[in-house]
C-alpha cells in the first residue's frame, strides 16, 4: 500500500518494491510484536535467574559471616582465658 505520491506506507514496501496489503502488514506487525515479547520474556527470565544467584550468594556470605563471628567469639574467649592464666602465673 502506498501513500500520496506513491510513497510507501510501510517500511517493507520500500524494501520489496511490492504493494503491501494491510492484512500482510498487520501479520508482520503482529509477528514483530510476538518476537519483541519473546525477547522481553527472555530478558526478564535472565534477570530473575540473576536475582536468584545473587540471593544464593548473599545467603552464603551471611552463613560465612555467622561462622566467622562464632570463631571470633571463641578465639576472644580463649585469649581472655589465656591472659587470665598468665596473670595468675605472674602474680605467684
Amino acid at each position: 500500500m502506498s501513500g500520496p505520491g506513491n510513497t510507501p506506507l510501510f517500511k517493507d514496501d520500500a524494501v520489496s518494491g511490492a504493494e503491501t496489503t494491510p492484512p500482510d502488514a498487520t501479520a508482520r506487525a503482529l509477528q514483530r510484536l510476538a518476537n519483541a515479547v519473546e525477547r522481553l520474556e527472555s530478558a526478564a527470565s535472565h534477570a530473575a535467574s540473576g536475582d536468584l544467584l545473587l540471593a544464593g550468594e548473599l545467603r552464603d556470605l551471611r552463613d560465612d559471616y555467622a561462622r566467622l563471628d562464632d570463631a571470633s567469639r571463641v578465639a576472644a574467649t580463649r585469649l581472655d582465658t589465656t591472659m587470665a592464666r598468665l596473670r595468675d602465673l605472674l602474680e605467684e
